[in-house]
């Protein structure tokens, strides 16, 4: 009797081992076979960072890279920063808008999202972008636009460089870090391949999922998104490695830090009616910090830089220019 429990826990133990270690690589990942474009937009242009391949999307015409502050009718350099799941494609109506008003924009891609590299060890967000900030447009005032989970990245960006940077605009988001991270120890999947390739597999059937997707988009947006809108989004995704290098990434993002952020002036853009970052956070900052700015934008959910970009235009050029 003892021999047969011994051997009916060796083969347990070697079950487990073959559904740990070896059926992720058996079971198929439906969906992600997406790829990283040579050039996803006309106005794309890549760079590497600090061993990671950024891409960015810039109307940089007013802006050289020897310039610097000085020049005549010169205006700040404002950078859009991307919520989670977002991408450059989260900024196209506020590109434009700023190229029309004459700004010099940079829309940035966090990895492992958008057509940035699929890689999450290295420096953290606000460091990558800082970086290739400095690399386009070296010596210019900056004002930081974050949206969502973007603006503790812009927050932390600014908080780095407050004498270049003029204004903070938050957008439906939280300028202090939160812990996002993943629940497995640090370091795990780079050791135990076989645990990222389960985040791959569950990734595939679950977050690259158009009902799924599109859902999420709905709730987010207020409203149905369009065919352009859902691949606009959904796309991205389906590049593979884009869950396992997400949750290497927030690893590394849990040991930045945005603090000195209130020493920058501060603009929060806020949809009446988001339902993903309720207006009573904004509400609750303000109340914390009285010297910030909220503006509301009424009967808007969480991306109104997409849903409503007349008003959050508007809103956004008051903000650079201190009206």
């Amino acid at each position: 009797m003892l021999r047969f429990f011994k051997l009916l826990l060796l083969g347990l133990l070697v079950l487990l081992g073959f559904i740990v270690l070896a059926l992720p690589w058996l079971l198929p990942t439906p969906g992600l076979d997406g790829r990283i474009p040579e050039q996803p937009f006309p106005d794309s242009g890549f760079e590497r960072i600090d061993g990671t391949n950024l891409h960015y999307r810039a109307r940089l015409n007013l802006v050289s890279r020897e310039a610097d502050n000085s020049a005549e009718g010169q205006h700040p350099l404002v950078i859009l920063l991307h919520g989670f799941g977002g991408s450059t494609f989260s900024w196209n109506a506020t590109l434009d808008a700023l190229e029309a008003e004459a700004y010099p924009v940079i829309a940035i891609d966090l990895p492992p999202f958008g057509y940035s590299e699929r890689r999450g060890s290295g420096a953290e967000w606000a460091a990558l972008v800082a970086g290739l900030v400095d690399r386009l447009a070296p010596g210019h005032e900056r004002v930081w636009v974050g949206h969502s989970m973007g603006a503790s990245v812009a927050a932390a960006a600014a908080a780095k460089d407050p004498e270049r940077s003029q204004h903070l605009v938050i957008v439906a988001g939280w300028p202090e870090r939160r812990n996002r991270g993943s629940r497995l120890r640090p370091g795990l999947m780079a050791t135990v391949p076989s645990i990222g390739r389960w985040v791959e597999v569950i990734a595939a059937h679950r977050m690259v999922d158009e009902d799924r997707i599109r859902s999420m988009l709905a709730s987010a947006f207020g409203r149905a998104p369009s065919e352009e809108e859902f691949q606009g989004y959904f796309h991205p995704l389906t590049i593979p490695g884009t869950a396992t290098a997400l949750q290497r990434r927030f690893d590394t993002e849990n040991q930045s830090s945005s603090e000195g952020w209130q020493a920058v002036p501060t603009t929060m853009i806020w949809g009446e009616e988001d339902r993903w970052v309720p207006l009573s956070v904004g509400q609750r900052l303000l109340a914390d910090h009285p010297d910030l700015r909220l503006k509301i934008i009424e009967r808007t959910g969480h991306n109104p830089m997409e849903t409503e970009p007349e008003r959050f235009q508007a809103l956004l050029l008051e903000a650079i220019r201190g009206d």
